[in-house]
Order: structure tokens, then C-alpha cells, then sequence
């Protein structure tokens, strides 16, 4: 098995500047192993060598004295440490414009691409497509190294200040272009054209044909080395972030470690995450850490989630000006230490499977919406057809939000025959009226128009026990009517009326237009966006909507069930098959846009279908929380808790008998 297979890492990212060619390896070293890595990811080549390098297409540091990337691998491993080598080949000096302008990127106007004395790379270029390759050969045959990562691999149309640069117009991409699809690169993106529409596909061959190079030339100098960067082609590490940005729209994700987890772990068995907690509040502001308890929270859900820990500064630890994160990230580094082994053997028995669409904020509600309700679940990534239609049916649901087709036959043909039930929402499958008529019974009907002003009622209140005294939800966004002859509707379009003075405000018409959509018995279909309007405006009503429907279908969905508030974040997964792990994460200090220090939550009820020992996770050991029980009772004082769930059968059970009684004569 490779190294990175067999059980979670916890890396550290030094993102090198140019200064810290000069930086002490020592130091480097005790920082690491005072942090409990196991793993570090060091700059190595690209926009700046780290090594003295003979290469003319790369430049060293100034700095440079002695090969000091060579030195960092050496003390390393001679600790423990396993060293991931960083790229970063999207940018090289501008200088190099002057004798090889056939490597860069080209603007609209034809001009490179410049950033600071830097000029961005084309990936179709000869620098990216060639002299990548001696890059990685070199590095690779003089350095044991145990992994290399690729920072802005692909296609950039931004700069670092966000500035829209662009469809590269270079000639390589030109030629390339009409070579893939005998049509004129697109200045523009604009989705429906057809050029553009071609180009996405030629984005997503380019990349993936580029990494299946650069997998090549390092397999063939040693298969033991992992590949990383930001996309699944080609590739071991998927790495992702959970960053932050001071101009980005809220609402805050406050969830974005176990989304970004948790699609790699549902969608991509054979490889493993890597989702790097981003210490800086943003790009311009590398040298403030966000808050602690952010910090914190997001390395606790790649744990939770059975993923590596993953954080990054910018340069060396001694002179990195905010050093407030730095306990927070020892503490859970440590504590994955001590219980690495059970964290390497955490497998999901979720019963739900959420679709991760190209529509987030539909996906992202959906996703809370579960968290909250304490509905345990998978998520696999829309794009990779095949392999949901290798997992569909080891669940009893299956969610679908804003996924308007799909291609492969092989799922469709899976998604009509499967026992699981399916639910979709935010008018999915438009584009295949003959897959929606057959899963859901019905055809889409026209937009509604005025939606705003509209409610849904709630009824039949046997079906929405959350709704005894509110009859009317509003709905807002994109909606349409669906029509059919044969399923049951659910949840009445009430339409919009005059509104303005009190006056005026009457006229609602109640219909007998069904906004939800129950077919069989077992499938359900909303053609509006519970998860949009949850997400951006909080409202429960939509979750409860949603929820209620659920139970309606599946019943009896949840095994193991939790009375907590929508605060707590839980996670439940098998080890083996007489043993689980049961965690709890307290967000109770997040308000929206602050993370602070967690209020303390008592008595969360768990009941369990089995009857359990159930041992709690310290950093001093195993401590007894629950002896022969099929209830347990969690009291969280802090961010997070764990308890190690042992199945009773007869055999433990006399065991157990037997100690006390030992314990008794003595």
C-alpha cells in the first residue's frame, strides 16, 4: 500500500519566499516536531529553485546559499518526516519574456500576463508542456522525495488581485484549440455558446492530459511518489482549501472542511484528501491568522471526516508575525497522534448520498440542512457519472439538487432501478424530459411568474408535523409549475396577489398546484430551491419542508438518532465491525462572521440501535462514558468530543460480568 494510503498524515505547508532560501533547517525541523507533522509540503521549483539548480529556464533564489531544499529533505527524514516537494510553473520572471515568448499566457490585447517582475505561463505553451517535465525528472532523480504538488495548476483567468485577465489568446492555444475542434478559440465566456461549451471540454482534456504526463515521467523514476494538486485527474493527494477572503459574499461556509472532505472520501475511494486549513485571512493579508477557533474547526472536521490535517503559513515559523493559531493547530495535531489508528479505519454506513452539483448554494443548503437534522451522509461530486453509478445502491437516498442532466446511460438506466429513494430539487433534469417523466412522473411546466408574492401551503399536515400553526412558507427565486397525471402532489401553490398599503394586500388564489411531487410512493421532486433560500435567507422553514418530506419517504432513515441542537456537528463511522467511532463538534461559537470561543452544550441524547460500551477519546487515554447502553448522554465543554462505541455481544457481556465481580471480592 503507498505511504499515503495508509492512514491520515498531518501536513505542514511552509509556502517559501525567496528570503527563506536563508532559513535554518534545524529550526524548521523542531517546529515540525513540536507540532507532532509528520508531514511537510516545502517549495522546491518553478517561479523560484530552491536548489542549485544548473537548469537556464529556472532561476534561484537570490538568497541561495548551499542547496537548502536539499538540506530541509535530509533533516527531515532523518526525523520522520516525509517532504512533499511544491511547484508553482503558472508564473516565471518576465525577464525569460525576452527569449522565449512562446511560453506565456496572451490577454485579449495580446499582452502577457504580468504580476509584480512575474508573467504568467500558458499550460499549452512549451515551458509548461515540456520543460515541467525536466523540472520533475531533475528534482525527483536527486531527491528522495515522498511527494509533489502543483500550486495554480490549469487554466487562470484572474490575477492575484482578482482582476478578470481572461481566455488565454496565445498561439499555442489557438492552434491547439481548432486542432481539438476545428472551431475559433472564444474571447468570451459566455456558456451558451457553442465555442465556449467546447472549450470546457478542452480545458478538462488539456489538464488531464498534461498530469498524465507529468504522472508518467515521475512513475517511471520512482512509483512510490504521490502527485497532488487542486483536480482528481492523474492524481493521489486531492488537495482543497477552507480558506477565507475579506471581499467574499456571505454567508460565511462555515462547514467548507467537511464539504471538501467529504466528496473526495464519497467520490474517490482510490485516492485520499488533502484540504488545507488557510491560516491567513486572505491573499494580500498572509501574516494575520484568521481566529483560532477557525483554525481549529476546520483541522477538526478533516479529522472527523477520516482526512489528513492539513495547515499552511507563508515562510519560516520564527518570524511569522501572528503566532495566536499555532497552540490551537499543536493540539489537534497531537491529538490525531495519539489516535491515528482508529482515525485511518473510519468507514461510512451513511444511508443518505448527496449529489454535489455545479449549483452550490442549492447544494450547500442541503447540505446544512442535513448537519443540522443530524442526518448522517455521503457526498459524491455530480461531474464523475461513473462512479456514482458504482455506489448508488448501497444507499436508501439519494439527493440530487440542480444537476439539470445526465449523460450516462449506465446511470440513468441505475437511477430507474434502483431501491433507493430519490429526491430533487432546483428544477433538475430540465434538459431530460424523458428521465424526469420516468423517475418523478411528471413534465416541467412553465416559470412562475410573479413567483415573489407566492406561498406554498402546508399540507397535508400529516405529512408537515412541523408546520401545526404556520400555513403559508413563502416562495421566492426560480420555480415551476410541474404537471402530471398520476403522482401524488403535495404542498399547494398559493399564487401572489396585489401588495403594497395594507389596503390592497388580499387576493391570494390557493390552487390545487402541487409544489412538491410524490411519485410511487418512493421519489420526490421539487421544482424550486429549498436549499438556495435556507442558505441565503436561514429561514427553517425551508429545512423543515424538506426534512418533513424526507420521513414522509424513509421513515425509519435514521439508526442511529441525536437529540442535539443544529449547533453540533456529528459524525458517526465504523471502525470494524464490532466497534465505531461517535464525534460531536460544538459550533456554537460561530455567529455568522465570527468564530469565538464554543459555549459549553449539555445533554445530547444519543440513542443507538445496539447496545454499546462506550469509551471517551482524552488526550490521557480512554475514559468509560456508557456500560452495556443503547443510550448515551454528551455533554460538550469544549469544541470537540469522541467516544469509541464497542458492540456488547453475549460473550463481552459476561466478560464484563466477571471483572466486577473480581472487582467486588477485592
Amino acid at each position: 500500500m503507498k505511504w499515503w494510503m495508509e492512514k491520515p498524515f498531518r501536513m505542514i505547508q511552509n509556502n517559501l519566499r525567496d528570503i527563506d532560501a536563508g532559513m535554518d533547517a534545524d529550526e524548521e525541523v523542531k517546529w515540525l516536531l513540536w507540532f507532532g507533522a509528520n508531514v511537510v509540503q516545502l517549495g522546491c521549483g518553478g517561479i523560484t529553485a530552491f536548489t542549485p539548480t544548473e537548469q537556464s529556464f529556472q532561476r534561484k533564489s537570490p538568497y541561495l546559499r548551499g542547496d537548502k531544499f536539499g538540506e530541509l529533505l535530509e533533516k527531515c527524514h532523518e526525523n520522520g518526516i516525509r517532504v512533499i516537494a511544491r511547484f508553482d510553473v503558472s508564473k516565471v520572471h518576465r525577464s525569460f519574456l525576452e527569449t522565449n515568448p512562446e511560453w506565456f499566457s496572451r490577454s485579449l490585447s495580446g499582452k502577457p500576463v504580468f504580476y509584480n517582475d512575474t508573467a504568467a505561463t500558458c499550460i499549452n505553451g512549451p515551458y509548461q508542456q515540456e520543460l515541467t517535465m525536466e523540472i520533475i525528472g531533475d528534482i525527483v532523480r536527486k531527491y528522495p522525495v515522498d511527494g509533489i504538488f502543483f500550486n495554480m495548476f490549469g487554466y487562470q483567468v484572474r490575477d492575484y488581485d482578482g482582476n478578470y485577465v481572461g481566455i488565454c489568446q496565445c498561439e499555442n492555444c489557438r492552434k491547439r484549440f481548432f486542432s481539438f475542434s476545428g472551431m475559433t478559440l472564444p474571447t468570451e465566456e459566455r456558456p451558451e455558446d457553442p465555442a465556449y461549451q467546447k472549450y470546457q471540454e478542452f480545458k478538462r482534456f488539456t489538464v488531464k492530459d498534461l498530469l498524465k504526463k507529468i504522472r508518467n515521467t515521475v512513475q517511471k523514476i520512482n512509483p512510490e511518489i504521490a502527485v497532488s494538486t487542486y483536480c482528481p485527474d492523474q492524481i493521489d493527494i486531492i488537495r482543497d482549501e477552507s480558506n477565507s477572503a475579506v471581499d467574499r459574499p456571505y454567508p460565511f461556509w462555515i462547514y467548507s472542511a467537511s464539504d471538501n472532505t467529504s466528496v473526495v472520501r464519497g467520490t474517490y475511494p482510490d485516492k485520499v484528501s488533502s484540504n488545507v486549513a488557510i491560516n491567513a485571512v486572505d491573499i494580500p493579508y498572509r501574516f494575520m491568522g484568521v481566529s483560532k477557533y477557525l483554525t481549529k474547526l476546520r483541522l477538526l472536521q478533516n479529522m472527523a471526516n477520516g482526512s489528513n490535517l492539513d495547515w499552511c503559513i507563508i515562510g519560516a515559523f520564527p518570524d511569522y508575525p501572528d503566532q495566536e493559531n499555532f497552540e490551537s493547530v499543536r493540539e489537534v495535531f497531537r491529538f490525531h497522534r495519539k489516535y491515528e489508528n482508529l482515525f485511518s479505519k473510519l468507514k461510512s454506513e451513511a444511508d443518505v448520498l448527496l449529489i454535489r452539483s455545479g449549483r452550490e448554494t442549492e447544494y450547500r443548503g442541503i447540505f446544512r440542512m442535513l448537519k443540522e437534522a443530524h442526518i448522517f451522509f455521503d457526498v459524491a461530486a455530480a461531474e464523475e457519472e461513473e462512479r456514482i453509478s458504482d455506489i448508488l445502491d448501497r444507499y436508501r437516498l439519494v439527493i440530487i439538487p440542480g444537476v439539470s442532466s445526465v449523460k450516462s446511460e449506465r446511470l440513468k438506466s441505475i437511477l430507474l432501478q434502483t431501491k433507493a429513494s430519490i429526491v430533487s430539487t432546483g428544477s433538475s433534469f430540465s434538459e431530460d424530459p424523458d428521465l424526469l417523466q420516468k423517475l418523478f412522473g411528471i413534465r416541467l411546466g412553465n416559470r412562475i411568474d410573479p413567483v415573489r408574492g407566492s406561498y406554498l401551503l402546508t399540507e397535508p399536515k400529516e405529512i408537515f408535523r412541523s408546520f401545526p400553526l404556520r400555513n403559508w412558507v413563502y416562495l421566492d427565486g426560480e420555480a415551476h409549475e410541474i404537471q402530471s397525471e398520476d403522482q401524488t402532489s403535495v404542498l399547494p401553490l398559493v399564487r401572489s396577489s396585489m401588495y403594497g398599503p395594507p389596503e390592497r394586500c388580499f387576493g391570494h388564489e390557493q390552487t390545487n398546484a402541487g409544489m412538491a411531487a410524490v411519485h410511487g410512493g418512493k421519489n420526490l421532486y421539487l421544482p424550486w430551491l429549498p436549499g438556495l433560500l435556507y442558505y441565503s435567507h436561514g429561514y427553517e422553514d425551508f429545512k423543515e419542508i424538506l426534512l418533513d418530506l424526507i420521513r414522509y419517504l424513509c421513515p425509519d432513515l435514521q439508526r442511529v438518532r441525536i437529540e442535539a441542537p443544529s449547533c453540533v456537528e456529528s459524525f458517526c463511522n465504523r471502525i470494524d465491525t464490532g466497534h465505531f467511532l461517535l464525534q460531536f463538534i460544538n459550533l456554537s461559537g460561530f455567529n455568522g462572521t465570527t468564530m469565538t470561543a464554543p459555549l459549553p452544550i449539555r445533554d445530547i441524547h444519543v440513542e443507538l440501535p445496539e447496545r454499546v460500551h462506550a469509551e471517551r477519546l482524552t488526550e490521557d487515554g480512554l475514559h468509560m462514558a456508557a456500560e452495556d447502553s443503547s443510550k448515551l448522554t454528551v455533554n460538550l465543554s469544549g469544541m470537540y468530543e469522541a467516544f469509541l462505541c464497542t458492540i456488547c455481544t453475549n460473550e463481552s457481556r459476561k466478560e464484563a460480568s466477571a471483572e466486577k465481580g473480581k472487582d467486588r471480592q477485592k
